[in-house]
């Protein structure tokens, strides 16, 4: 998902979108998953993935949606979600993360008289290999990204 834009344009799209009042800002990742295993006895948090296929196996389901897949894990109180958006193996996409990011707010809103009610922060989960993706997987609304290590030189791992 490598487009013809210059680096420069999409960092400066992702310091415009994070002074826009009206833009998405990260959610926290850190406190849902602190208050979780806080509030269980042995302190085993669980964070589902949202995934069309398997590149050995093909669909996972008939019928894939994944704004009704996140709101059921809003309503049933999960700390965070994973999203995966690998087009190539998994047929995910950057609207997945769009998509979800937008459901678990909506799913938090109608629980909103309860108490306690989190807003699930969103995972991406792809083969991170550039910089460039991070910024495209910002602004599609990621809160967090799982960065395969071995597949990244050290350097990159500073980025």
């Amino acid at each position: 998902f490598r487009e013809r834009i210059p680096l420069a344009n999409l960092l400066s799209q992702v310091k415009i979108s994070m002074d826009d009042p009206g833009s998405s800002k990260p959610r926290d990742w850190i406190g849902p998953i602190k208050r979780s295993a806080n509030d269980e006895d042995d302190a085993f948090v669980v964070v589902p993935e949202c995934k069309r296929m398997e590149p050995t196996t093909g669909s996972l389901r008939k019928r894939y949606n994944i704004a009704k897949l996140v709101k059921q894990f809003t309503h049933a109180g999960v700390p965070a979600m994973s999203v995966n958006c690998d087009g190539v193996l998994f047929g995910g996409s950057l609207e997945d993360i769009t998509t979800a990011r937008d459901a678990s707010s909506s799913a938090a809103v109608a629980l909103a008289s309860e108490d306690g009610v989190v807003v699930p922060p969103i995972l991406a989960s792809d083969l991170i290999l550039y910089p460039y993706q991070l910024y495209k997987l910002r602004l599609a609304g990621a809160d967090a990204v799982n960065l395969v290590a071995g597949a990244l030189t050290t350097k990159d791992l500073l980025y």
